[in-house]
Formats: C-alpha cells, sequence, structure tokens
C-alpha cells in the first residue's frame, strides 16, 4: 500500500465521530448483515445532526473506507473492510516490525 494512501485512511481515522461512525458500521458490514445501514440510521444512533453525518459520511466514502449502496430512496453505508485492514496491516507490519 502506498504511503499516502495510508495517510489519507488514517487522517480520515483521526475524528472521534468518523470513529464512532466506523464502531456503528461494524455489525453492519460483515457476518450476518452485510449490507450496511441508512445514512438516516446513523445520524439518529448518533445522535448527531443529519448534516454533520453527511460530511464525516462523505468524507469517509471519498477517502474509501466506506462503500454505499442505493436502496430505493436512501443509501446504505457499510465499511469497506479490506481497505481499513490493508491500511492497519501497513501499520502493524511494514511499521512495527521494521522498529523490532
Amino acid at each position: 500500500m502506498q504511503l499516502d494512501r495510508v495517510s489519507e485512511i488514517l487522517g480520515t481515522l483521526g475524528h472521534s465521530t468518523r470513529l464512532a461512525i466506523l464502531r456503528t458500521l461494524a455489525p453492519y458490514s460483515r457476518g450476518e448483515h452485510p449490507h450496511g445501514l441508512p445514512a438516516g440510521e446513523i445520524d439518529r444512533r448518533l445522535g448527531i445532526p443529519s448534516a454533520t453525518a453527511s460530511f464525516h459520511l462523505k468524507e469517509m466514502t471519498t477517502k474509501g473506507l466506506l462503500r454505499q449502496e442505493r436502496d430505493g430512496r436512501s443509501i446504505r453505508y457499510m465499511i469497506d473492510v479490506p481497505a481499513l485492514l490493508q491500511a492497519l496491516d501497513f501499520l502493524v507490519g511494514d511499521i512495527c516490525s521494521a522498529s523490532s
């Protein structure tokens, strides 16, 4: 993974609301419920204004951390697990193993 890409992902994760979004989406991005959650449900669960949620969801989608699918009139969001794992693998594999 390129350094610029890892930097974008980690920079995007550097906000508490975005981490809360990941935590909220985690059960809905894998396993029994791999189809994500609608944006309105995300902001309701987090208790944040829809404009705030939309801003963060757009940023996370643009940076490749989230995927989105249209479901009728709403958009469902889910974590792009492979992209997140690649960034974490870079940290653990390339960075942490290089220091030992």
